[in-house]
């Protein structure tokens, strides 16, 4: 232990190591990491919920396709493709975020498949291990939705305290009465679950 400690500070000494942000595999029930052997890949039916992000004048914006409504309260942009015709003409403006009525950033990045969903990304950087790649290329700010112990925190806003699933309906269905819920389609896909006790991971 006491070699393994003089390790690490003569490499930070150094400047050989630092400390920062790094997203890893979270069971919340366990309350702790697991690598990535630890985790069971498991796929299951499930849902693209389409929802429309629109413009801050009421234009109508885009619609994006995701398959975890609750963390749209942490987006902080929507990526599209370059190359995409359809949504040029909104890259550099901002379109609002539904239930937060906060403005994001339209912005275009070449991770964007053009033919998936609706061709348009929601980006969450502190719930998606890609989005947080787009983040840091486009130097967006990161809010985290979803605290350690799988309820909403604080930056979730009204939605504070609601446990992850509850949330997911509390937002579909506040979507829906404000009739920015464009659709929902099912959609297989596969969820990170925890080795030890099945809980899907965060």
């Amino acid at each position: 232990s006491r070699a393994v400690r003089e390790a690490f500070v003569r490499l930070w000494e150094d400047g050989l190591i630092y400390r920062g942000d790094y997203m890893v595999n979270w069971c919340p029930r366990c309350a702790t990491g697991l690598s990535d052997l630890e985790v069971e890949n498991v796929d299951r039916p499930g849902k693209l919920w389409h929802i429309r992000y629109p413009e801050p004048d009421g234009g109508p914006g885009l619609v994006v396709a995701t398959t975890r409504p609750e963390t749209m309260l942490g987006d902080t942009a929507v990526a599209v493709h370059p190359d995409d015709e359809r949504y040029k003409h909104l890259v550099g403006k901002t379109v609002v975020l539904p239930l937060m009525d906060r403005e994001i950033a339209v912005i275009a990045d070449d991770y964007l498949d053009m033919e998936f969903g609706t061709g348009a990304l929601k980006v969450t950087p502190s719930h998606d291990p890609n989005d947080q790649q787009i983040a840091l290329r486009h130097n967006l700010p990161s809010c985290v939705v979803i605290g350690r112990d799988g309820k909403m925190t604080a930056e979730a806003g009204r939605y504070e305290g609601l446990e992850r699933f509850d949330c997911r309906k509390r937002v579909v269905a506040d979507l829906d009465a404000l009739g920015l819920l464009q659709g929902i389609t099912e959609h297989p896909h596969t969820i990170p679950e925890c080795s030890r006790c099945n809980t899907v991971l965060e």
